[in-house]
């Protein structure tokens, strides 16, 4: 004799009960395949995967997000012990110039941009672990270096991918 059972309603099963009349619990998912939020989650998973270097500057601002936000809750005051480390990238920046003077004056507007941007970035972490990186001000700082840095990643990317290709 068969017994029709609806598509979606789970199969029961008769387990005999153990020792000491514990019963036996078993769970039974009723789903079949998985729903639209679990199928959007595995595809935009897989298609971070894919692209995770072209997105390493936003996944690493969103990590040092987090981290600051972190410190800040945990010892507001390591903000002072990082603070004088800010000026590293200027400093390195005026040691190489001195050392290796730029040829030309492009190389030179382009090393001082990118020890400002660095600067700017290495700064703003002191602040976000003092004042707190969700304030207003400081989230706005951190949303505007990190579309900044995403944006001269993608573009160093791309004139390195075609400088490769032309040789």
């Amino acid at each position: 004799m068969s017994r029709r059972m609806r598509p979606s309603a789970a199969p029961t099963l008769r387990i005999p009960r153990q020792r000491r009349g514990q019963p036996v619990i078993v769970v039974l998912s009723s789903e079949l395949e998985p729903s639209l939020t679990a199928r959007a989650a595995a595809a935009s998973g897989r298609w971070l995967w894919k692209h995770r270097r072209t997105w390493a500057p936003t996944g690493l601002s969103l990590v040092l997000l987090a981290v600051t936000g972190l410190a800040h809750l945990i010892e507001p005051r390591t903000a002072w012990v990082l603070a004088p480390l800010a000026l590293t990238p200027v400093g390195v920046w005026a040691w190489t110039a001195r050392r290796r003077p730029a040829t030309s004056r492009t190389v030179r507007t382009w090393r001082a941009l990118l020890a400002a941007a660095v600067t700017a970035g290495v700064g703003w972490v002191p602040v976000a672990i003092w004042f707190g990186p969700v304030r207003p001000a400081v989230a706005l700082v951190w949303a505007l270096l990190t579309l900044t840095a995403q944006v001269v990643w993608l573009i160093a990317r791309r004139l390195t991918t075609t400088a490769e290709e032309t040789r």
